[in-house]
């Protein structure tokens, strides 16, 4: 557990010192343009208007020595030279570029969005799978440590299996399902939720996901109160609406009784958890 939090702090440094890298990379890529920009239209260039054009402070020039003496050359070469008026953008091209950098801003404002609506989700993926490692190791453990202490009766040997703790785990998936899906809590779904088993909502929310790649539904949240109260799943035979008395539903009560997890099994899952063991 210990190697998995630390590979985990280290992806998340190694991902800081990559923005930080990138915000630095994109500073100096703005300072170049901005002279760029400065000496087309042959207007003044200094510190303070490469800053400004920039949109970066003074002092984050001084701090780079190639662009310190980049821009002091430029400055030098400039003073030395005949003093011209400065050339102005007319307004048709200030226009353009004006039109160009505000499509350009709203198509990054749209990616960014796009972005944290998948990292929210990968966010609910990933604390999914570290409760289910967590529980996997916790229940080796136990199973280690019972088989160095059986209890005997005669001449036979009993080992206690612990039994999965699976309604806390499923809790956690219908809060994360419930977040990926856009799906508020309003006081009736949360009642209903509360009033059902998990197996029944988490059977719900499946029957949901298979609607929404068939069909669009215009309050989900509703469709799924709906769905938890019928017990529907994502069986072909379940219907969105009760329109056919006749039409057979399948509730989560007709579904096999989950087994305990045997050793055997704990350990296959032990090695999808845990690639390196």
């Amino acid at each position: 557990m210990n190697n998995g939090k630390e590979r985990t702090r280290e992806s998340r440094i190694n991902t800081l010192k990559e923005a930080q890298e990138t915000r630095k990379q994109d500073a100096k890529n703005r300072v170049y343009q901005a002279l760029k920009r400065l000496d087309k239209f042959q207007a003044k260039i200094n510190f303070h208007t490469v800053a400004k054009e920039a949109n970066v402070s003074v002092s984050y020039l001084y701090k780079y020595p190639e662009l310190k003496q980049y821009i002091s050359e430029l400055r030098s070469q400039q003073n030395s030279l005949p003093v011209k008026p400065t050339a102005q953008p007319n307004s048709t091209s200030r226009g353009k570029i004006i039109t160009r950098l505000q499509a350009k801003l709203k198509k990054l404002e749209s990616e960014n969005q796009e972005l944290k609506r998948e990292n929210k989700a990968l966010a609910g993926k990933l604390t999914r799978f570290h409760l289910i490692e967590d529980q996997v190791k916790r229940l080796q453990q136990q199973n280690e440590d019972l088989k160095l202490a059986p209890q005997a009766i005669g001449e036979k040997v009993i080992f206690i299996q612990p039994k999965l703790n699976a309604e806390s785990t499923n809790k956690e998936l219908i809060k994360s399902e419930l977040e990926t899906l856009k799906i508020d809590l309003n006081s009736t779904l949360t009642k209903t939720i509360k009033a059902a088993s998990s197996d029944t909502v988490l059977a719900a929310i499946e029957a949901l996901k298979d609607q929404l790649t068939k069909q669009d539904i215009s309050n989900p949240g509703g469709w799924l109160n709906r769905a938890i109260k019928q017990g529907w799943t994502k069986a072909e035979e379940m219907i969105q609406q009760s329109t056919n008395p006749e039409q057979k539903i399948i509730k989560t009560s007709e579904f096999p009784s989950k087994k305990l997890v045997s050793s055997a099994r704990l350990k296959n899952l032990s090695s999808i958890f845990n690639p390196d063991g």
